[in-house]
């Protein structure tokens, strides 16, 4: 699978060091032979302008079966049915609380309480250690409006359960958005998000889970 970045890349970086996601720069993509790929992953501070203006060759790329993964806030709408961002007005942990809402293979076995609250101070934490000393947020603060009729609401936010993350088909493929900063940072031993980046890859390269 690949995963487009907003950097150049050199050679020793291409691969990454288990060899499973090809990095390359973003702006590599109008020339990227996407067929070899099964799944391609966008980070968060991908350019959705130069994304738009490539619309037709990432669009036909999941039209014929490809899975994509939007980590971030979508704002341009470079792909058909693509989600818009909206800024959420929180004050509290319970305005970012994040619901388990339709499933998902990504998602499956996730509870949604390991990924809502961190912290920087070391060591092994309670989830109510993490309601006094964690921070929210980090998974999400906000969330979108504007889902294709179809998709699938994942994981909803606040106590309007509003998306946070989506999936909806596109032709033969597959457009999933994660409305936040980059999924495969949130794999943390000791909780059910433990080995979470590899489930991610693995279902981006379209094997069983």
């Amino acid at each position: 699978m690949a995963e487009f970045v907003m950097r150049p890349v050199e050679p020793s970086e291409r691969l990454d060091r288990h060899g499973r996601v090809v990095r390359a720069d973003l702006y590599e993509l109008e020339a990227a032979d996407l067929a070899q790929f099964s799944g391609v992953m966008l980070g968060i501070s991908a350019d959705q302008r130069y994304l738009a203006s490539h619309r037709a060759t990432l669009e036909n790329w999941v039209r014929s079966g490809g899975k994509l993964l939007v980590n971030g806030h979508p704002v341009v709408p470079f792909i058909a049915g693509l989600p818009q961002w909206r800024k959420l007005h929180f004050h509290g942990v319970d305005d970012i609380w994040l619901t388990a809402l339709e499933s998902h293979p990504v998602w499956e076995g996730i509870d949604r309480r390991d990924i809502l609250l961190r912290t920087g101070v070391p060591g092994n934490h309670t989830f109510d250690d993490l309601l006094r000393i964690g921070v929210g947020g980090f998974y999400a603060r906000s969330y979108m409006v504007g889902l294709p009729p179809e998709a699938r609401s994942i994981t909803g936010i606040g106590p309007g359960k509003l998306p946070v993350d989506v999936s909806y088909r596109l032709g033969a493929g597959e457009v999933i958005v994660h409305a936040g900063n980059d999924l495969l940072g949130f794999d943390t031993p000791g909780t059910s998000a433990a080995g979470w980046s590899d489930r991610v890859l693995s279902y981006l390269e379209g094997e069983a889970l």
